[in-house]
């Protein structure tokens, strides 16, 4: 059976994480991605790589480019422009991660493939989106989930200093808006998709997705207690998900390792506390105050008292919601894990087994699979070309001017 998007061709000038992102899952998917690099952009081979004497190849892109293919523009000539605007007569979908403006001024913006091709979904994913005061504004993952509140609700745990009023805002250790944004994306494309399908004329439309958009819609707990404070008679509400509560938390063990705890529902909790043997901290899972501190503070004694392995295997048959917190190295040789089949491996000519991050998409009757490697950067250029009617000589030429 053919793959979902099987026949849907995307070019892809994209950079980094969010818009590659994006375009892995729609390769992922089935869809022909063509990867459009410059060939003078200077970090098309980002680190870390797999290295075998003087030979490298970047270990990030072997995840973000599999399954697609790869030809090189230089968009700032007119002559690859031409070549770009050839491509996007058969194109279904255009991804680009710009900075608002520079499209036009490259004359690759929607006003124009939109006449060359009325059928064109094109996708912009930027930081802070078209409009805006922040639109022209640089910005990485850190500014978009600091903006969004994100980054105010993820604050050091416990315990407290005496002298803090306020617990720290921490470093998040993955990038939520650049891969939030690539989903966010993905969705917006596959819903224009069948939107145009859809459409009597087949008309595509241009789609304009923010990273901080993004992140800010993840937020739907942090929005419901802000939203419902002048509807609940003064209320106050409490986010309960950000390391405040005993219930929701993270424990030290005693071989110094930690433990993830989300015992919200009332069942969970008491689970718990069976587990620990503290019969008598069952009626104390929503104590505030001092008396809070104090649920902390047995909680993370009970803890330290044994190895994350033998809670783990004490709450093997407890519904607590006990789980161990592992490396992503421990992550992967979890059982859980190789269950799901989340680590695929790939023979590489020059380094042998590669492995790789699988999709996490089951599909029954259409299993996604990883099959092609990442390509060099320009590898499909030639036969990308050859598609087009150009011949050996012109390509030479190309090279020569170095529009490709």
């Amino acid at each position: 059976m053919k793959l979902p998007l099987e026949g849907i061709r995307i070019l892809d000038l994209s950079r980094m994480l969010p818009g590659p992102y994006c375009s892995m899952i729609l390769a992922d998917l089935g869809a022909e991605v063509i990867h459009v690099n410059n060939p003078r952009y200077p970090y098309a081979n980002p680190p870390p790589f797999y290295q075998k004497g003087r030979y490298r190849e970047s270990a990030f892109n072997s995840i973000l480019m599999r399954n697609k293919k790869s030809i090189s523009l230089n968009l700032k000539n007119e002559k690859a422009r031409e070549i770009f605007y050839e491509l996007v007569k058969e194109a279904d979908v255009v991804l680009e991660t710009f900075r608002p403006k520079v499209t036009t001024k490259l004359k690759i913006d929607y006003d124009i493939l939109s006449k060359i091709n009325e059928s064109i979904i094109y996708c912009s994913l930027t930081g802070y989106g078209q409009n805006g005061p922040y639109e022209q504004i640089a910005g990485h993952d850190m500014n978009y989930v600091g903006l969004c509140g994100i980054l105010n609700l993820n604050r050091e745990q416990r315990p407290y200093k005496k002298e803090q009023s306020e617990r720290n805002p921490v470093v998040p250790g993955i990038q939520a808006a650049d891969i939030g944004g690539g989903l966010v994306a993905t969705i917006g494309i596959l819903g224009a998709i069948i939107g145009r399908n859809n459409h009597p004329q087949k008309k595509g439309q241009y789609i304009d997705v923010s990273m901080l958009d993004s992140v800010f819609s993840f937020m739907p707990m942090a929005a419901a207690i802000n939203f419902s404070k002048e509807l609940n008679d003064g209320i106050q509400n409490e986010n309960i998900l950000h390391g405040s509560v005993p219930f929701y938390s993270i424990y030290k063990t005693k071989d110094h390792k930690y433990v993830s705890v989300g015992a919200i529902e009332l069942k969970f909790w008491h689970a718990l506390c069976e587990g620990l043997k503290r019969e008598d901290l069952k009626n104390k899972q929503t104590v505030r105050g001092e008396e809070r501190e104090y649920v902390f503070h047995e909680l993370e004694k009970e803890f330290s008292k044994k190895k994350q392995s033998e809670w783990i295997e004490v709450f093997k048959g407890l519904d607590a919601c006990v789980m161990p917190i592992k490396s992503f190295n421990e992550a992967c040789q979890d059982p859980q894990i190789i269950a799901r089949n989340m680590v695929a491996s790939l023979t590489h000519p020059k380094f042998g087994q590669v492995p790789n991050i699988a999709s996490p998409i089951k599909y029954s009757h259409t299993p996604l699979s990883i099959r092609t490697l990442a390509p060099k950067v320009g590898q499909h250029t030639k036969e990308i070309l050859k598609q087009l009617n150009y011949s050996d000589e012109q390509i030479r030429e190309f090279k020569r001017k170095s529009i490709i």
